[in-house]
């Protein structure tokens, strides 16, 4: 049995996904036809049973490619803050990062102190503000490292995908 990296798994994983979806759309070209009444009706070169007997096939080499991948990223680790983290938990980490970044983002782009309307007209007037009851300036600033920080995962993400090696016949997917 052949390896992979598992950057390959994930583009032969893709192809795989791919194909069923294509195989599902022929599949469903190929189960009937419109005829005239007294005519006999065309059949394809390809039977629906050929076809579904194809998609079972490569739905199963999906599922042993995925359930291959998890224990990979299960068991394979990246050095990490002082300690070594599964990649599963490196993925997450970076989406949740990316997702704290985001906000950290916004809260660094907005003032200080910002004008939010007035109510009232004439002498009774009275002017509201929107005052950020932290410093914009050190949320920007942590939006940045954490920018660092995440390339710096992803990074360390990538590298393990291209040396990671699993035992997979891919020859059916890729070249």
């Amino acid at each position: 049995m052949s390896q992979i990296t598992m950057a390959e798994a994930l583009a032969v994983r893709a192809a795989i996904n791919r194909l069923i979806n294509q195989l599902m759309s022929e599949r469903l070209n190929n189960s009937s036809t419109i005829i005239e009444k007294g005519e006999t009706a065309e059949y394809p070169t390809r039977s629906v049973d050929a076809i579904t007997e194809e998609i079972e096939a490569a739905a199963a080499d999906y599922r042993k490619l995925d359930l291959l991948m998890a224990i990979s990223n299960t068991t394979q680790t990246i050095p990490w803050n002082g300690s070594d983290i599964t990649i599963m938990e490196a993925i997450e980490l970076a989406k949740q990062i990316r997702s704290d970044i985001g906000q950290l983002a916004h809260l660094g782009s907005r003032k200080k102190l910002e004008r939010q309307s007035s109510r009232g007209s004439g002498d009774g007037a009275i002017t509201l503000f929107n005052v950020a009851l932290y410093d914009p300036d050190a949320y920007q600033a942590q939006a940045r490292k954490k920018e660092r920080e995440v390339t710096k995962l992803s990074s360390l993400i990538e590298h393990a995908n291209h040396t990671s090696l699993i035992t997979f016949d891919a020859s059916k997917y890729m070249e």
